[in-house]
């Protein structure tokens, strides 16, 4: 002991040096630095992440320059709500001059707080600028909140042996027993079985996140994305059925023959139109236990398409007025035509919205998604993201009237979350797509919510 207090005096007085550290050591060091800064910063402490600067940076910012640059990015950005990313530069010709960016949320936006190093553990430089989403390619990452040794993952058969055979991913907590089962059910798109937007993966979000909390989770490969040139070459008429039904058969149908599942409670989890459509699917999966839909249309799908596109161009920037104008009409002319007591299988899908074939809007006709699961008296968890321009707090409130409080669906509930968009992730303001290109999690919040309903509903 005595001779580690003596090694720290000399250490203190400069009589001995510590030799440069490994540069991963160094880069650690720094990129905890600048979250002791972050952090000190939010809390306005800004002694603290000054105390934190070069003698140099500090001589040319005072604490007090320092308060009023920062109380002035809050006039213009808003509240700051939390820092969703943190990256690092490193300067491709001198490995000494690095930066680490902190990507912060903000009331009336996203900005990037950058803190530059110059080859030691202080800050050198603090400066912002907005934020600019980019596509990160980055391998998938599990959120913080997940504990990867507590899950295990199989491989499991749907449909098997039929010509839509396709394989699923099950990921399970890892002790030994039966569990609950969720099975996801996509939105709209060809999507994969994590359902991939851009820098996200919201499926596979929910698969980590609600295996570590107990329940067991099954995604697969939409049909419409492995088996799109099948359908293509084979001139095979598209419906809701084709595109999300079945499979979501032949998946219950799978995972209820699956060794490690409580097959009194398997449930659906729908996302956007698969909530929508999954109700289609009731007639034959009457054993499921209970359906969770996560920001799902309640209205018909046309007029919910409109909306969405309606609000998509008039956000647009890159777009001149006149030419947004005229894609609305185009669209509102196409919305006429699937609605229109002439459409027929025949009608080109060019005159349809998104070029949808009719065969697929036709089918949808008369169909009722909230009376529907209504009449199979299986329990719902509604949640929807307030921010959400795909499917909004209408769709919401239409599900929430019908299926909770009295004359609903004994043990339904629904829950809204501020600051989620269609993908169940954080923003702040407008939602726009530009934010699926920010790398992001479902937040815990959420699954812990769906965790709750279902254990409570397990027990009753």
């Amino acid at each position: 002991m005595k001779a580690i207090l003596f090694y720290i005096l000399c250490l203190f007085l400069g009589l001995i040096t510590i030799e440069a550290q490994p540069y991963q050591d160094l880069l650690d060091w720094q990129k905890a630095q600048s979250q002791k800064c972050m952090n000190a910063v939010l809390k306005k402490d800004f002694l603290k992440a000054y105390d934190l600067f070069t003698p140099e940076m500090k001589r040319e910012f005072s604490v007090d320059t320092f308060a009023i640059f920062w109380n002035l990015f809050e006039k213009k950005a808003g509240k700051p709500y939390k820092v969703f990313d943190i990256r690092i530069d490193v300067d491709p010709e001198d490995s000494n001059l690095r930066t680490v960016i902190h990507a912060l949320r903000c009331s009336n936006g996203n900005w990037e707080i950058r803190m530059s190093f110059k080859g030691s553990y202080l800050i050198d430089g603090f400066y912002i600028d907005e934020y600019k989403p980019r596509y990160d390619k980055r391998a998938y990452t599990v959120a913080d909140y997940i504990q990867t040794d507590s899950i295990k993952i199989r491989d499991i058969i749907i449909g098997k042996g039929t010509e839509w055979e396709t394989t699923g991913i099950l990921t399970l907590p890892l002790k030994q027993g039966r569990y609950p089962i969720v099975i996801i059910i996509h939105g709209s798109g060809p999507l994969d079985e994590d359902g991939t937007y851009v820098a996200n993966k919201p499926y596979a979000d929910l698969a980590w996140g609600l295996a570590s909390k107990g329940i067991g989770v099954l995604r697969f490969p939409k049909r419409t994305r492995k088996y799109y040139s099948v359908i293509k070459d084979k001139g095979l008429e598209v419906t809701p059925d084709l595109e999300s039904t079945e499979d979501a058969i032949a998946a219950y149908k799978a995972i209820a023959m699956y060794r490690e599942v409580d097959t009194t409670n398997i449930f659906f989890l729908g996302h956007g139109t698969g909530g929508m459509i999954l109700p289609r699917a009731l007639q034959q999966t009457k054993n499921v236990k209970g359906i969770i839909l996560m920001g799902a249309p309640a209205r018909p799908l046309p007029d919910v398409l409109l909306e969405q596109l309606e609000y998509v161009l008039s956000i647009d920037t890159l777009i001149e007025k006149n030419d947004a104008q005229k894609k609305i009409e185009t669209l509102r002319k196409q919305y006429q035509s699937v609605n229109a007591k002439t459409l027929t299988k025949d009608t080109p899908a060019k005159q349809l919205l998104l070029e949808t074939p009719a065969s697929y809007w036709l089918a949808l006709r008369g169909y009722d998604p909230v009376q529907t699961i209504k009449k199979s008296l299986k329990p719902v968890l509604i949640l929807q993201g307030e921010r959400d321009f795909q499917a909004n707090m209408k769709d919401f409130g239409l599900w929430k009237k019908a299926l909770t409080g009295k004359g609903g669906i004994s043990n339904s509930q629904a829950k809204s979350y501020p600051l989620l968009n269609y993908l169940f992730l954080e923003g702040v303001g407008k939602s726009h797509p530009a934010e699926y290109t920010i790398f992001d999690h479902i937040p815990e919040e959420v699954m812990s919510d769906i965790v709750q309903w279902i254990n409570e509903l397990i027990k009753k």
